[in-house]
């Protein structure tokens, strides 16, 4: 019985370490990653966000990608380890993503390593106050699709007014000109790529049209007052013109106002 129970002591004794045991990563990552830079902006914090995902498309659109990050005063560390596969497809294809988000960013550079297990790609991110500037050697494991990312000035609103009829454009034409009234203010921004908008050579932003609408204005301005008449503002519109138009409009505070919720 003695014999017994120091084996049975043993064999708990093996499964206890062997549970404690850290899992295996593979030591190379197959897939090549593209990253997209967006920030998020608000009243307290400015987050740089890393949009990654793969080269590859999955017969699933929620494949994820397992990473980890560690930042310190001078550099910036990406472990990307695995795909993960989901319990449940949806059907759609797309590739596997994650999303990195680093905050606190101070305005300098930052060293960049890239890890895919045992390879490792060596690069920097410049950070300033107006923009954040990746750079990598050319190879073709991991790549930024907007290397520039120009930052949004303090005191912005900007959005974009969708609507299916050009006899519509006077209502959004005047939804422009009420922002101006209450003290929006026509601004020449540099030119580039702002994650949710462009800027062309004249300092405009660019008027493209999105995916779903026969027609979008997109606006940007200066504003320093009260976000509470914007928000009445969009609010109004939506009530009143609700078939004819969808207006979002966004703040450096870190709101959004939609005119199809009230």
């Amino acid at each position: 019985m003695k014999r017994q129970f120091t084996y049975i002591l043993s064999i708990i004794f093996l499964f206890v370490i062997s549970s404690c045991k850290k899992p295996e990563v593979n030591s190379s990552f197959e897939e090549n990653i593209k990253i997209k830079m967006t920030e998020t902006v608000d009243s307290v914090n400015r987050v740089l966000n890393l949009n990654c995902f793969t080269e590859k498309i999955f017969e699933c659109s929620n494949y994820g990608i397992e990473a980890t990050y560690t930042l310190t005063d001078n550099k910036i560390t990406i472990n990307f380890i695995r795909i993960i596969s989901p319990n449940i497809c949806l059907t759609s294809l797309g590739p596997a993503s994650t999303i990195i988000s680093l905050n606190g960013l101070a305005n300098k550079t930052y060293e960049l390593e890239i890890n895919f297990g045992a390879n490792k790609i060596a690069g920097q991110l410049n950070v300033t106050t107006d923009s954040f500037v990746a750079t990598l050697p050319t190879q073709t494991k991991v790549q930024f699709v907007n290397s520039d990312l120009k930052r949004i000035p303090n005191n912005t609103i900007y959005g974009q007014v969708h609507f299916h009829s050009a006899s519509t454009s006077s209502l959004v034409q005047k939804f422009i000109d009420t922002l101006q009234l209450y003290g929006a203010t026509p601004t020449l921004y540099p030119q580039g790529d702002y994650g949710q908008f462009q800027i062309d050579a004249n300092r405009q932003i660019i008027q493209t049209q999105d995916f779903g609408y026969y027609f979008t204005r997109y606006y940007i301005f200066n504003y320093s007052n009260n976000s509470a008449q914007l928000k009445d503002l969009v609010k109004r519109f939506g009530i009143n013109y609700p078939n004819l138009l969808l207006i979002t409009l966004n703040t450096t505070k870190g709101e959004t106002f939609y005119s199809w919720t009230q």
